[in-house]
């Protein structure tokens, strides 16, 4: 015998390639965990203060860049949330870096996807921004909505911002100078206080 398997001669060559369902699974896999990751992000005590400072002394900071990438996410502004998860994780911020990572595996961006995993895995074993210590802030969004966004995520569901809380991120000022990164929304030094007003104004 030649240890060949003739089920193996047998196959078509096309049946060689990846299967299209683990594919599927797996980008419904890495939105699922994307969804977690922004909803912790959310529900760290420092994420308003992180927010308010991301421009301080002329310093843009990762930490409120990660924060606003998030905000921007979960508002369906996808393009913004790459921009400031790329400039957070331009600035070290590992958490930023897996944000791409999932959100390009999500879309089917397997190459891109890498990239960003690599990019991860890297900064992760380097020093954080210092965002994660306990903040007398109350968080950016309630309790009610993290919970809200958690059960969505165990229902497979993508989570997004009231509609309130989106209009708020649909606002900021805008730049769209730049071929590469048209319409970007920018950060506003009243963008904490707004969240705020909208999450307390009553449904109607």
């Amino acid at each position: 015998m030649n240890g060949s398997s003739p089920t193996a001669k047998a196959a078509p060559e096309h049946a060689l390639g990846p299967a299209p369902a683990p594919l599927r699974l797996a980008h419904r896999q890495a939105r699922h965990e994307l969804a977690l990751l922004c909803s912790l992000v959310l529900a760290n005590p420092a994420s308003a203060a992180s927010l308010a400072r991301l421009v301080d002394s002329e310093v843009e900071r990762p930490d409120g860049a990660l924060v606003l990438g998030v905000l921007l996410h979960l508002a369906d502004y996808q393009e913004g949330a790459r921009f400031w998860w790329e400039f957070a994780a331009g600035g070290g911020s590992h958490l930023a870096a897996s944000c791409l990572w999932f959100w390009h595996q999500s879309r089917g961006e397997p190459r891109d996807a890498r990239f960003w995993r690599l990019q991860a895995e890297s900064l992760a074993e380097l020093p954080q921004p210092d965002w994660r210590l306990a903040s007398p802030d109350r968080p950016l969004v309630s309790r009610a909505v993290r919970a809200e966004f958690l059960a969505l995520c165990k229902q497979g569901m993508v989570p997004r911002l009231p509609p309130r809380l989106a209009a708020v991120l649909k606002s900021l000022p805008v730049e769209d100078d730049d071929g590469d990164w048209p319409e970007i929304p920018h950060w506003s030094p009243d963008v904490v206080h707004r969240l705020r007003s909208a999450a307390e104004e009553p449904p109607r």
